[in-house]
């Protein structure tokens, strides 16, 4: 592809080179590119394996049976030494990335760790075992991610390197169905320890978050598409927590009591404003799309949290109160009478 980054091509030739035991020529380098959906020419592959040994990378040349074969080193770590603070850091790594063990990814992580590890000298790998009993390192909540297919990830990551669009089959969160939808990918996101893929969705002409474990199925077409400018960062800024919806609302609840302290000092990162407001109230902002999650996460703070907008989610919460109410086990007709008074006086709100 014409519109493949300098960078971008040199990571596949570094690549390439060090899989290879017995070295490239430029021929061999083109064909592989070739395959990727990458058109290049002889000169220009030159030019990236100058470039590589400019900048130091461990590219060299092999003269063997009248041609040049390119071969790259393998990196290696010798005679590192690490600091105390440095020692404990890996500690860290290696705990944190516990959590990630279901990922491909996180295992591969796991395992570059721990060859890390195995080569530092014995004082240090005692050391960093021993902290266990030291730190104890508690990370946020990560989901157990189902198993996914490796082919359908390395699809993923291809038609997002090579910009080309998916057809794929959803198993739809909300609405329990499934439904095809032509997409363009632009990165995968590891969100609470499973995959998700970010992209814009030709049928609902709009960004879209779909998690990888819920596609039943993926093609990948021959057309490519253009990306568009700041993407992520604008669904970043769309969506409230973990998933993306269709209705952009406008966002404004006011927590009073502790919850508002609660959500100051721990979830202030999901608005786009907080205000306060008089007896120690906030007013929360925030410019996102309606999901299922925002009715869940305000009926967790109950009667400390008013909902001003949108109206859809003032009438979910009245709603929902009404049925937790009728669900309530009443000993008397007298607890029955004050029941059906607060049902009349949540439908007034």
């Amino acid at each position: 592809m014409s519109d493949t980054t300098q960078i971008e091509r040199q990571l596949y030739i570094l690549s390439l080179l060090s899989e290879s035991k017995n070295g490239c020529t430029i021929d061999d380098i083109m064909s592989y590119l070739n395959r990727l959906g990458i058109e290049v020419s002889q000169k220009t592959v030159s030019r990236d394996l100058d470039a590589l040994s400019m900048v130091n990378f461990p590219v060299y040349e092999e003269e063997r049976n009248k041609k040049t074969y390119y071969i790259a080193k393998k990196f290696g770590l010798e005679n590192v030494s690490f600091t105390l603070n440095e020692l404990i850091s890996i500690y860290f790594i290696k705990e944190i990335l516990n959590s990630y063990s279901a990922l491909e990814i996180g295992e591969n992580a796991s395992q570059l760790i721990d060859r890390l590890i195995s080569h530092l000298p014995q004082i240090n790998r005692d050391y960093i075992n021993s902290l266990n009993e030291l730190v104890k390192v508690n990370p946020a909540e990560v989901l157990r991610e189902k198993r996914i297919d490796p082919g359908m990830l390395n699809q993923i990551r291809d038609a997002i390197a090579f910009r080309k669009r998916l057809l794929i089959t959803y198993n739809s969160f909300n609405k329990e169905e499934q439904t095809e939808r032509c997409i363009d990918p632009y990165f995968l996101e590891i969100n609470e320890g499973c995959y998700h893929l970010v992209c814009y969705c030709n049928l609902r002409k709009n960004k879209r978050v779909f998690r990888v474990s819920r596609i039943i199925s993926l093609k990948v077409l021959d057309e490519t598409f253009e990306k568009q400018k700041d993407f992520y960062e604008e669904y970043q800024r769309s969506k409230f927590d973990k998933l993306s919806g269709e209705k952009q609302i406008n966002l404004r609840l006011r927590f009073s009591g502790m919850a508002a302290k609660f959500v100051q000092e721990y979830e202030a990162e999901k608005a786009d404003r907080i205000t306060p407001l008089e007896n120690n109230a906030i007013l929360f902002e925030k410019q996102t799309t309606m999901t299922p999650e925002i009715l869940k996460w305000v009926l967790g703070y109950g009667a400390s949290v008013q909902v001003i907008e949108p109206e859809e989610l003032r009438e979910q919460v009245r709603k929902e109160a009404e049925g937790i109410l009728r669900n309530c086990c009443f000993e008397s007709s007298h607890e029955l009478s004050v029941m059906h008074d607060r049902i009349r006086i949540i439908q007034s709100l």
